[in-house]
């Protein structure tokens, strides 16, 4: 295939601008995903499905090609020299991994520069917990693997097939080696039509999940589909709110940020936020005195009522986090095609 035949196969998908990314939109961490496995194709995101053999297809309008083929046509790294990589936050919304790419990535987003496939599965005995306030103005989320009240939960989660170069574009946007997560590796995880539970390499944070003064428990985001969920489960704003009513910060943080004390005040702060981080992000200069402000106020006091217990502590403890540079070149037993005998 030439160029423009690529460029015209690509053209056939629908535009990542049909999902909203929580790193420009924060109210709606964590985002929504494609609900199917899916091709991320530079700015396109494209139907996968699975094969009478098992083998992964690529629809392209009324036609399908098998996705090995396309990697191969776009001299792209095939699917069994990638790393699975768990995505059970932002990473399941298409635009979110467009927006990091673009930002974090040395390609330049051509015909082959981005292309990324997405597989749609789940985890058993895991939940999503609301953890600490990030610069983009939400709560980012942590995994629950092993905690007494998620033992009966099935998540939903996908797995992106990352190279290299797209690894370390997680890594760097995860914070890894800058104290926000670390990189490890997460048994027990199925993807439709794969006849058993493999491990996927996955981000581990450093801090431990809030517990909410008034629930005694974490908080759950209620957007992500999880079954026998028990914990309380909230919209990205709806946390804002509960975390500033329950610590008592709304004057606090209306008086940090000029921002009017009403019931607006949860998506107004995020959007302060947000705007703050992507203005040091492209200009390389300190935001206002009160980002960091607010920032270390909710930090301070959601480390005051946060779990004892880490999952970063129990994977750490079974040998399963890696190291910052092997975090960047992991071995060959956490590729694709090793998947079954990472653990």
């Amino acid at each position: 295939m030439n160029r423009v035949e690529l460029m015209e196969m690509r053209a056939l998908g629908t535009s990542v601008d049909d999902w909203r990314p929580a790193r420009k939109f924060p109210e709606t961490y964590p985002g929504l995903s494609v609900d199917r496995s899916y091709l991320l194709w530079h700015d396109r995101v494209l139907p996968i499905s699975t094969g009478e053999y098992g083998e992964y297809l690529v629809t392209l309008g009324s036609s399908r090609l098998l996705l090995e083929d396309l990697l191969g046509e776009l001299r792209l790294p095939g699917l069994e020299q990638r790393f699975p990589v768990l995505a059970y936050g932002a990473n399941r919304n298409p635009s979110t991994l467009y927006t990091k790419l673009l930002n974090y990535s040395s390609r330049d987003g051509g015909t082959n520069g981005h292309c990324l496939p997405v597989l749609k599965g789940r985890i058993q005995g895991a939940d999503v917990a609301a953890c600490r306030f990030h610069g983009h103005g939400y709560l980012y989320g942590e995994i629950l693997l092993g905690h007494s009240l998620c033992k009966n939960v099935e998540l939903e989660v996908y797995v992106c097939l990352v190279d290299l170069e797209q690894l370390a574009v997680l890594n760097q946007s995860e914070g890894v080696g800058a104290g926000l997560y670390e990189l490890a590796v997460i048994p027990e995880v199925l993807v439709d039509d794969l006849p058993q539970p493999f491990s996927a390499l996955g981000y581990a944070a450093n801090q431990s999940v809030w517990l909410s003064p008034v629930h005694e428990t974490p908080v759950a985001y209620s957007l992500l589909s999880a079954t026998d969920r028990i914990l309380p489960s909230m919209t990205s704003r709806e946390m804002v709110d509960h975390v500033m009513d329950s610590l008592g910060l709304r004057g606090q943080i209306s008086a940090l940020t000029g921002l009017k004390n009403d019931g607006r005040l949860a998506e107004e702060v995020a959007k302060y936020l947000n705007g703050q981080w992507w203005y040091q992000f492209h200009t390389g200069e300190a935001p206002i005195r009160g980002y960091r402000q607010v920032l270390e106020l909710f930090d301070s006091r959601m480390s005051a009522k946060s779990a004892q217990s880490r999952t970063l502590d129990s994977l750490r403890a079974n040998g399963l986090v890696l190291s910052h540079k092997d975090a960047y070149a992991p071995g060959r037993e956490h590729l694709w095609k090793n998947r079954y005998e990472a653990v």
